[in-house]
């Protein structure tokens, strides 16, 4: 996770984010906030008992707060055994968001993970204007080695293409739009995927078979399902995150927008499943059009 020390309207990552709005206090004001909330979220899911690596945002950029859009980590298990780490750097669409890309970061996570992950750095993608936001693109289904990604000006198929030949992963891609229209900008706001649970916005989906494909792909894999609204995808519930705590368990993360928008059947099931973690951070879903899920780059156990 990134302190966001730099907070702020990122006006031209606004340009195809819909969720953003303009601030309607000072500058100084809503970076204050914003960092409030991040420290509120990270100490959260340490209580929790999820270990978190914070990093502080030494260059002060606006939308830093979102490290899973330039960055994923991997483990492959092949024949039930781990293969070495692997970490990816991606192709980002707003110039002003591509320095937030950080080698100290990536030898950080050696570091913390006792190993020396292999590199894939795809962000020379940018020359040809081919983008893939990390998971913000991708919704990752790590243990059948398949991912979700709708298509978008953040997600191109040809950066797609190349993903998937270095990982092998299987890409399911499809056209997703709000209720006003508007292409849907980043795959990880109408849907979630995690050990034994899915939340999924299909109605967002636009094309018949696109939808057929998706909703065949997701059931297949045994997981729990829960249905969203567009009116839900406005309030971030599908932008919620599982994690493993130290001693195993399950941990869904999200913010308290989300949480106060499930139905209260939708929390009875997710609660079922693992303990919720959820924090309010008005300020950074408001001015940045990301929530809680975005704020994590996960360190995913395999895929």
């Amino acid at each position: 996770m990134i302190r966001p020390t730099g907070f702020g309207r990122d006006e031209e990552a606004a340009g195809t984010n819909s969720f953003m709005h303009m601030p309607t206090e000072t500058v100084e004001k809503v970076r204050e906030r914003a960092m409030a909330e991040f420290d509120t979220l990270a100490q959260s899911l340490e209580t929790a008992g999820v270990e978190v690596l914070v990093f502080e945002d030494e260059l002060g950029l606006p939308d830093s707060v979102f490290p899973n859009n330039w960055i994923s980590f991997h483990q492959p298990i092949e024949n039930g055994q781990p293969e070495n780490p692997l970490i990816i750097t991606y192709p980002m669409l707003a110039e002003s968001r591509r320095k937030e890309r950080r080698a100290e970061v990536l030898d950080a996570v050696a570091k913390f993970t006792h190993t020396t992950p292999d590199h894939i750095d795809l962000s020379g993608l940018e020359e040809t204007g081919d983008i893939l936001e990390g998971t913000g693109s991708l919704v990752l289904d790590r243990v059948n080695n398949v991912a979700y990604a709708c298509l978008s000006g953040r997600t191109t198929e040809p950066a797609l293409d190349a993903w998937s030949d270095e990982t092998g992963y299987r890409v399911i891609r499809f056209h997703s739009a709000d209720a006003d229209g508007n292409p849907v900008y980043h795959t990880n706001v109408v849907l979630s995927l995690s050990e034994h649970l899915i939340v999924a916005c299909l109605e967002s989906i636009t094309d018949p078979d696109e939808y057929e494909l998706v909703e065949s792909t997701l059931k297949a894999t045994g997981r729990d399902i829960i249905q969203i609204s567009l009116d839900q995808v406005v309030h971030f519930c599908g932008n919620i995150l599982g994690l493993g705590t130290k001693d195993g368990r399950t941990i869904f993360a999200m913010s308290q927008t989300a949480y106060e928008h499930f139905t209260n059947a939708q929390l009875e099931l997710v609660e079922s499943l693992g303990q919720v973690v959820h924090v309010a951070i008005p300020t950074i879903e408001y001015v940045a059009g990301g929530s809680v899920r975005c704020m994590i780059a996960e360190l995913g156990i395999s895929g």
